[in-house]
């Protein structure tokens, strides 16, 4: 009798060293959500014909993995500018709304909880534009100058032009002379151009080109 309590108390006594070893460790303790983000970032997408786009959500906790949160944030998108640019489900689906004239801009949000939301901006145009416009602030840049472009756009449902030069991709013929990338609006003519050099600069949006605008290195 004597015997099974010693042992009862040597038992008790090990499970509670395990449980203050595992208190310290936080084996027990469960990781909590430290960040959130979503993806795709900054896209753009048609409503003629409609282009759907699915958003997913990424927990990152305090342990360092991750969980796809996807169907369990609050999912919202915030129209800018007097349109409706469409609707989002609560599994991260967006329809872009058949009314959308032009371009229309929006911010995708994804909530969970008191964490910092994750955004991340939208646009949706009508359908490929009709024409780009491609203009430059000079067309005889000097050596080390800088060259601002304006790439602009027709679409379908509006006769008003809109500014999509942050949007394009850029198409150029010498790109050692000139350093101009995507999603900027400003290039810079290297150093090493030479007088006479030709640069022949393209935008292109939805697989629609602009004019070409030549440059002549002075």
């Amino acid at each position: 009798m004597m015997f099974n309590s010693k042992r009862t108390v040597l038992l008790a006594a090990v499970l509670f060293t395990l449980a203050a070893a595992a208190g310290c460790t936080g084996f027990f303790v469960n990781p909590t959500l430290s960040s959130l983000a979503i993806g795709p970032q900054n896209q753009t997408i048609t409503a003629t014909p409609v282009q759907t786009l699915q958003m997913s959500a990424t927990g990152t906790y305090s342990d360092g993995s991750t969980k796809d949160l996807t169907g369990k944030v609050a999912w919202s998108l915030t129209s800018s500018g007097g349109q409706t640019c469409g609707t989002i489900s609560h599994t991260g689906l967006i329809t872009p709304s058949a009314s959308v004239a032009g371009t229309c801009s929006a911010t995708i949000n994804a909530a969970f909880g008191t964490i910092t939301p994750a955004t991340t901006p939208l646009t949706v145009t009508a359908g490929s534009p009709t024409s780009i416009n491609l203009t430059a602030s000079t067309l005889t840049p000097a050596v080390n100058s800088q060259v601002t472009f304006k790439a602009m756009a027709t679409f379908p449902n509006s006769s008003t032009q809109q500014d999509i030069t942050t949007s394009v991709t850029w198409v150029i013929s010498n790109t050692a002379d000139l350093t101009l990338t995507n999603g900027t609006t400003t290039g810079t003519i290297s150093s090493s151009a030479g007088h006479g050099d030709v640069i022949n600069v393209t935008a292109t949006f939805d697989n629609v080109n602009s004019n070409t605008v030549t440059l002549t290195v002075q």
